[in-house]
């Protein structure tokens, strides 16, 4: 929501209504949320007004785990508007360096109705964002996202965003940032706009998941309750997901990285794997382990220890793998089923397989 004047003119400050009273999202840079001050300002003397009595709190992501009252803002309310920003800006900034971080906030107005907020502040939904092409999507590089990243690891927000439910991008080190937070960072950068949630989708097989991982970041589901397939463009693809039914140790693997499923569905195309036994038993006479070297009919006979031998997918990995890939027998390989599960626990880590 914004804010209007006595004017009626839209202030440049974002504002929106919760159960506790009203949040004033925080300012950066020089046009984003440039009237902080004007807007802080102005809901006081509408509340003081409509006589209603208020607390402020900061709300920065960093400290929304603290209890309320340790997050409340000292300040003089008899003093003039102008003075009790300024007090406000204080309390802050208080046991900082810093002169001008004008954060996140939280104006409470307990025994208010919260719908009713609106009218007395002066509040009006913001016209939506439209979605943007792709193209537009993709001129977010690599550099973007990782200023991103850093901007959230040292303790910045990106707070059009809400914290992710669904999942965590994860860092290298294994920090965990949401997924829409640090796209939308980097898509502001790149395209010098104000970036909110309703431009760009999120999840398997959109264009900002795509970009994240090219940059190095490593998308896992914060939950999983159910196999999360990913999205196919094909019929035929569709169709073998559909089928597909992973084991209990395949699971855990897709609870890692849900994009697995896509690898384990192009391993189990039967007549592929039938064409690369026989290959490999042409070239070979036998089959064995390609990684361990194992020959199972040696170690367990010839009735069952063929049934030891699995094709994996090895030389076209599903994180490379372009629309339309069509899997051939160099792409796999032959190895006995300790060996290919400890290739899939590796790729599902993110290790080199």
């Amino acid at each position: 929501m914004i804010l209007t004047n006595e004017a009626g003119l839209s202030l440049n400050a974002k504002v929106e209504i919760n159960e506790l009273g009203i949040v004033l999202h925080s300012r950066s840079g020089t046009s984003r949320n440039r009237d902080y001050r004007a807007a802080l300002e102005l809901i006081m003397e509408r509340l003081d007004n409509a006589d209603v009595d208020f607390e402020i709190y900061r709300d920065s992501n960093r400290v929304q785990d603290e209890p309320l009252p340790d997050r409340r803002l000292s300040f003089d309310k008899q003093a003039p508007i102008a003075r009790r920003f300024d007090l406000i800006v204080q309390a802050m900034n208080e046991g900082t360096s810093s002169h001008g971080a004008w954060r996140r906030l939280l104006i409470a107005t307990p025994g208010v109705n919260p719908q009713s907020l609106p009218s007395i502040v002066g509040a009006k939904e913001a016209k939506g964002a439209s979605r943007l092409p792709s193209i537009e999507l993709r001129k977010v590089h690599r550099e973007h996202i990782e200023r991103a990243v850093e901007f959230l690891l040292n303790g910045g927000d990106a707070p059009n965003f809400s914290p992710s439910r669904d999942y965590d991008a994860m860092t290298a080190d294994g920090k965990p940032l949401a997924p829409k937070k640090v796209f939308g960072l980097a898509l502001q950068e790149a395209l010098g706009i104000e970036a909110f949630p309703a431009h760009f989708s999120s999840g398997w097989g959109q264009v900002s998941f795509d970009l994240l991982e090219e940059a190095g970041l490593w998308i896992v589901p914060k939950v999983v309750d159910a196999v999360r397939r990913p999205k196919a463009k094909s019929s035929k693809t569709q169709a073998e997901l559909k089928r597909f039914i992973p084991t209990e140790e395949e699971k855990a693997w897709i609870e890692g990285n849900p994009k697995i499923v896509s690898h384990l569905v192009r391993e189990r195309q039967p007549g592929l794997a039938k064409q690369k036994r026989e290959e490999f038993l042409s070239k070979h006479g036998r089959l064995f382990c390609e990684d361990c070297r194992l020959d199972p009919v040696e170690r367990y006979g010839k009735d069952a220890g063929t049934a030891c031998i699995e094709v994996h997918h090895h030389r076209t990995h599903v994180a490379e793998m372009q629309p339309g890939h069509v899997s051939v027998t160099d792409d796999l390989k032959c190895l006995c089923a300790n060996c290919h599960r400890v290739l899939h626990r590796k790729l599902t880590l993110g290790l080199s397989a």
